[in-house]
Formats: C-alpha cells, sequence, structure tokens
C-alpha cells in the first residue's frame, strides 16, 4: 500500500512539474514581449535625440544655440559665447578655401588650419581639396592635415605645402619636426631641415 501511494505521489509530481513550468512560462511571455517593444520604442526615440545635430540632413551654415558644457559634432565650430550659451555653426561640406572666425577653444575640423589669431577668437580656413603644391600661412600650433608639410618657420607663424598627389621622386626641403607624409622618406638631413622624397 505504501509502495503504490509512492507510486502514486511520483506520477502526480512528473505531472504537475510541467503543468506548471508550462503556465510560469505562458505568463512570462507577454511581458518578455512589452518588454523588448518598449526597449526598442526607448532605443529608437534616444537614437532620433542624440542624431539631432549630426543628421545628414543638417545644412552647411547652420547654426545653433547650445548649453555650455554641450558636445560639440564633428564638423561644427563655436563661432559666439553668451553667458551659459554657445552658438555653433556646421561647417561640414565647405567649400575649400572658406574661412570663419571661432572662438578660443573651439574643436578644429580635421583638413582645417589657425591663419590668424586674436585674444579670444581664431580664424580658421578649410584646406580639405586644396590643390596639390598649395602653400599657407598658418599660426604656430595650427593643426598640420593630413598630406601637408612644414617648409619654413618664423617666431609665430609656419609655411606649410600640400604634398598631396605629388608626382614620384620629388624632392621637398621641410623642417625638423614636420610631418612625414606616408609614402615620403628622409634622404638627407641639415642642422635644421630634413630633404624628403616621394618614393613609389
Amino acid at each position: 500500500m505504501f509502495k503504490k501511494a509512492l507510486v502514486i505521489l511520483a506520477l502526480g509530481s512528473v505531472v504537475a512539474v510541467p503543468n506548471l513550468a508550462a503556465t510560469a512560462q505562458g505568463a512570462a511571455l507577454p511581458l518578455q514581449e512589452k518588454a523588448a517593444t518598449y526597449a526598442t520604442n526607448g532605443t529608437q526615440k534616444d537614437w532620433k535625440k542624440k542624431d539631432g545635430l549630426t543628421s545628414p540632413n543638417k545644412a552647411f551654415g547652420e547654426e545653433i544655440w547650445v548649453m555650455l558644457g554641450s558636445p560639440i559634432p564633428s564638423g561644427w565650430v563655436v563661432i559666439r559665447s553668451s553667458g551659459n550659451m554657445n552658438l555653433i555653426k556646421n561647417v561640414n561640406n565647405a567649400p575649400s578655401g572658406y574661412e570663419v572666425w571661432v572662438m578660443l577653444g573651439s574643436p578644429i575640423p580635421d583638413g582645417w588650419v589657425v591663419t590668424r589669431s586674436t585674444g579670444t577668437m581664431n580664424f580658421i580656413r578649410n584646406l580639405n581639396n586644396a590643390p596639390s603644391a598649395q602653400e599657407v600661412w598658418v599660426m604656430l600650433g595650427s593643426p598640420i592635415p593630413n598630406g601637408w608639410v612644414v617648409t619654413r618657420s618664423t617666431g609665430t607663424m609656419n609655411f606649410i605645402r600640400n604634398l598631396n598627389n605629388a608626382p614620384s621622386g620629388q624632392e621637398v626641403w621641410v623642417m625638423l619636426g614636420s610631418p612625414i607624409p606616408d609614402g615620403w622618406m628622409i634622404i638627407r638631413s641639415s642642422g635644421t631641415m630634413n630633404l624628403i622624397k616621394r618614393i613609389g
């Protein structure tokens, strides 16, 4: 009798456990679906908010007031400051040679240089897509774009030259400390200058 009761109890447990598991799974599924939908909607909303200033639809020259301390999107510069606000400008897709005054501390986009400076402002110029061999005076401390070298220097200025698309075998004297573009080698050196040559 005792063995028979154990068998019935054991069979009842085997049957009962799957039923409970099925009930638990059935209850959990709608919650998981709702949570996933909510997370997806939340992600889409966050993405739209974050994308606001970096959207490709934003036009060159557009200006927006933002709070001090706000991140500045890539390709935007700070052109004015007032109280706790900065006025930022989109210079993405600016034409080559375009110039604009920016606040000291403003980001300088890739391919741009500082050509003049006052106590509170920098005058920057876009050298992206500049012709090969173009030369420009820039402030000491200005970024030097990729493919450009420093050929002369004064106390406050550097004279830089564009070596992008230079012919193979070309040789150029550059200042010690000048960037050396990819594909160029130093073939001679003096006290203050290096002679570099394009290989390949």
